[in-house]
C-alpha cells in the first residue's frame, strides 16, 4: 500500500496539496519541500535536473506508487528525461493538466499570457506540450517573469506588499487579456490576491491537476487500489523545521484542516 507523493522547491506545493486534499481527503499524502534549494529558477538546467531526480530516486526507493511534481520549473526540466529514466514508474506533472484544460475548452485561445519564473519560461515546455497535444495550430505565448513572488511566499510577506507586487506585474499585461496562467505553484498561494485585482479568468495548474487526478485514478485502478486511505498527511522539508512549521501552518490552516498531520 502506498501514499501519493509530492515534490516542490518550497511552499508552493502546499497550495497544490490543499486542492488535492480538499477533493480527496481519504488518501495518504507525503510531501517533500526542498526549501533549502529554493528558488530553483536561479539554478542551471543541470542543477535543476539533479535536484529533481535525486528527489524522485528517494521517493521510489521508499516504494512510492505515484509521484506528482508540484513545481513547474522542476517539471519543465525533467519531463523530457524522466520517462526514459523511470519507464515503469508513475510520475505526473502539474504543467500538463492546464494545457489539456485549454484544449478541451470550446474556444482555443490563440493568445495566452503566462506568469512564471525565468527557468520555466526558457525551458520552452509550453511549446513542447502544445505540439504534443494540439499540432494543428499553436497559440502565441506571452510571458511575464515574476521571480520576486516566489521569495515573498517563502518569507510570508505582508498583505500590502503582496498586493503591490502583484499589481506591478499585472500592469505588464494587456487590458483585453482573456486569461492568465499562474505558471508557478508559488503563485497559486496568492490566487485570492490576484482575484482582488482583476476579473480575468485565472488558470491555476495546481487546481487543474487536482480536478483531473480522479480521471487518472479511474484509468489506473491498479494504482488506486494500492493507495492508503488513512486520511493522513506527512510533511518533510530540507530546511529549518521551526521556520517551516511557522509558514506552512499559515498556508495550510487558512482554508481547511486535516487529521493526523505530522512534520
Amino acid at each position: 500500500m502506498g501514499k501519493i507523493w509530492f515534490f516542490d522547491s518550497g511552499f508552493g506545493w502546499l497550495q497544490t496539496m490543499k486542492y488535492f486534499h480538499k477533493l480527496y481527503p481519504q488518501y495518504d499524502y507525503m510531501f517533500l519541500a526542498d526549501n533549502k534549494n529554493c528558488p530553483f529558477w536561479k539554478k542551471s538546467w543541470e542543477e535543476i535536473q539533479k535536484i529533481t531526480f535525486n528527489a524522485l530516486n528517494r521517493f521510489f526507493d521508499n516504494w512510492a506508487e505515484i509521484v506528482i511534481i508540484a513545481c513547474n520549473t522542476a517539471a519543465a526540466h525533467s519531463i523530457r528525461k524522466r520517462q526514459t529514466l523511470y519507464p515503469d514508474k508513475k510520475t505526473l506533472s502539474i504543467t500538463v493538466p492546464w494545457v489539456e484544460e485549454i484544449l478541451l475548452s470550446e474556444n482555443i485561445w490563440l493568445s495566452i499570457w503566462i506568469l512564471a519564473t525565468q527557468a520555466t519560461i526558457t525551458s520552452d515546455i509550453y511549446n513542447d506540450l502544445y505540439y504534443r497535444f494540439w499540432w494543428k495550430q499553436k497559440p502565441d505565448f506571452h510571458f511575464v517573469m515574476a521571480p520576486k513572488l516566489v521569495d515573498m511566499v517563502e518569507l510570508w510577506a505582508k498583505e500590502q506588499e503582496i498586493l503591490t507586487e502583484i499589481d506591478r506585474y499585472l500592469a505588464m499585461f494587456p487590458h483585453n487579456l482573456q486569461a492568465l496562467v499562474l505558471g508557478c505553484t508559488h503563485f497559486s498561494v496568492y490566487k485570492d490576491y490576484f482575484s482582488q485585482l482583476f476579473s480575468w479568468k485565472i488558470i491555476d495548474p495546481s487546481q487543474n491537476s487536482a480536478i483531473k487526478f480522479i480521471d487518472y485514478l479511474a484509468k489506473h485502478p491498479e494504482i488506486e487500489s494500492k493507495l492508503k486511505k488513512n486520511w493522513k498527511v506527512d510533511f518533510y522539508t530540507t530546511w529549518d523545521t521551526k521556520i517551516f512549521d511557522e509558514i506552512w501552518s499559515k498556508i495550510w490552516w487558512k482554508d481547511i484542516s486535516s487529521q493526523n498531520m505530522s512534520i
